[in-house]
């Protein structure tokens, strides 16, 4: 795990598994002090408050066990039991910049809008069908610009899967599996259902890009703004955030994402949860945001800070299924902290499936 610091003696950015990762200045006289603060944030339950997940998933390091869940895997995919079983890009992508995806390096080979497992399979014998293979098969990004491989990842990695054996849960993601407690997988199901569905009329997806999409919005929501892709600086001018990708003059903040993997969503819940940080606690950056807003949409006075109760954040995503919006159990559970943060302010949380239409 890798996160920015909120302790100036930890330097900036921590790492860490079974061991501590830092980089920091320190004069070796105070080596002594600096290991003993180092032991008191180690035995600190201050985490419990937003990372109380931590002790809940366990990584599975036991070979056998690992050889145990891909068979048991493998004769799900054999058997055509895809259900909780997604694949998607192991990294965050820039949608803009992907035309598609190849499950082959040939020429011949299609060119698919996403990543499917069904499809996926059907470009394989599934009766050789072994984990090796799956590790070697490569899929292939193809670059929206210049027509050719952008980048590439092993098969294995792309797929996500969420498996129940008697009463233990098992999740594979980006490679690794995963153990969660039950009583957590329950709990974070639980909460994840209760978030109530936006009622915002945000149209169906038929477009090229998430771009042309979030242009379009507008003109179906009525009395809304177009956010995205315009950057605005903060914490000293060194980052850049979108404030969201649609704007409404009822108060809603959209932030709308194509579905992808638990990265790629929590990359998503993680930018509303600073946007809507930034905005009730740091006037400089309110006063970039009206800065890119239409004059329309200005704000009067951005020294105030606005009342995150009259606000709602919406998180909308993009999903060709045709059933009800269904994510990764990892970004069920990042939707659940980034939830859990906003509300603290007093903003209303809300979630909303965008269909993928032909």
């Amino acid at each position: 795990m890798t996160g920015r610091s909120r302790v100036p003696l930890l330097g900036k950015l921590i790492s860490g598994r079974d061991s501590l990762s830092i980089a920091v200045k320190i004069d070796r006289s105070e080596i002594c002090a600096f290991l003993p603060a180092c032991l008191q944030r180690y035995e600190s339950n201050e985490y419990k408050t937003d990372f109380d997940w931590i002790d809940q998933i366990r990584d599975i390091r036991d070979p056998t066990q690992r050889d145990q869940l891909n068979e048991n895997l493998l004769e799900r995919l054999k058997n055509g039991d895809l259900d909780r079983v997604w694949m998607a890009p192991p990294i965050v992508v820039d949608w803009v910049d992907i035309q598609g995806f190849k499950y082959s390096k040939a020429k011949s080979s299609d060119l698919k809008n996403d990543l499917d497992i069904q499809d996926f399979l059907s470009s394989l014998n599934t009766v050789d069908l072994t984990i090796g293979v799956l590790k070697s098969r490569l899929i292939y990004a193809i670059s929206s610009k210049a027509d050719s491989e952008i980048d590439r990842w092993s098969a294995y990695n792309c797929l996500y899967a969420e498996t129940v054996i008697g009463e233990r849960v098992f999740i594979l993601n980006q490679g690794k599996w995963y153990e969660v407690a039950g009583d957590f997988s329950k709990l974070v199901i639980q909460d994840y259902n209760a978030i109530p569905e936006s009622q915002i009329p945000l149209p169906h997806y038929a477009h090229a890009s998430e771009g042309e999409y979030n242009e379009y919005v507008p003109s179906v929501v009525g009395n809304a703004c177009c956010m995205d892709r315009k950057l605005v600086s903060y914490g000293g001018a060194h980052s850049t955030i979108e404030f969201c990708d649609v704007l409404t003059d009822t108060k809603q903040l959209v932030h709308i994402k194509r579905y992808g993997g638990s990265s790629h969503l929590s990359h998503l819940f993680n930018q509303g949860v600073v946007s809507g940080e930034l905005f009730v606690s740091d006037g400089k950056f309110r006063k970039s945001v009206n800065e890119k807003l239409p004059a329309a949409y200005k704000w009067a006075n951005t020294d105030e800070a606005p009342d995150p109760r009259e606000w709602e954040i919406i998180f909308a995503i993009i999903s060709k299924s045709n059933n009800a919006l269904d994510i990764p159990f990892f970004s069920k559970v990042a939707l659940r902290n980034a939830q859990r943060r906003l509300q603290s302010y007093g903003y209303k949380v809300r979630k909303k499936k965008i269909q993928i239409v032909p």
